[in-house]
């Protein structure tokens, strides 16, 4: 079991606005593996609120996603001896509990359902003070390790870029 954060392990350079430890401006979840499954905790900042007081429900959902991402590609690349796998959200589904408050820290568990090599499904809750707030049910599937700029890619120096 690591005892450090998965995505300061695997993937130091990623840029996602939700689990990326390079993105000044994201959510900066880590995910560490526990006994009985992955953990990550998520205060809310006010400039995610939708209503007073409480989390925009599209934000809700993208520490749960990127959490559920990082389960799955860790279960992923320990069934291939430890190599580094990419993996990403072919599809979720989020229920909204209750209201999830701005700036109390919120504790996401996260549990790898079932997998093959190519395809994993991953239960999240999101819960404070014990209590679920959300529930989210994601399917993420293999691709390959991600470059920092893909072909095509602004910046890239790629002249095909939005061609």
């Amino acid at each position: 079991m690591t005892t450090a954060a998965l995505q300061d392990l695997f993937y130091p350079e990623n840029r996602c606005f939700g689990c990326g430890p390079a993105n000044a401006d994201g959510l900066h979840v880590k995910t560490y593996e526990a006994d009985d499954g992955y953990v990550a905790e998520w205060t809310p900042e006010q400039r995610f609120a939708g209503p007073p007081g409480v989390v925009n429900g599209g934000m809700v959902a993208v520490p749960m996603d990127c959490h559920a991402t990082w389960a799955a590609m860790h279960t992923f690349s320990r069934d291939r001896g430890g190599e580094p796998v990419g993996a990403v959200t072919a599809g979720y589904s989020v229920r909204l509990l209750r209201p999830m408050p701005i700036g109390q820290r919120v504790r996401l568990h996260a549990e790898v359902t079932s997998h093959d090599e190519r395809k994993a499904k991953v239960s999240v809750t999101a819960s404070l003070a014990g209590e679920v707030l959300a529930t989210f049910d994601g399917t993420f599937v293999v691709v390959d390790m991600f470059d920092e700029e893909p072909t095509g890619a602004p910046g890239s120096g790629d002249d095909r870029a939005g061609t």
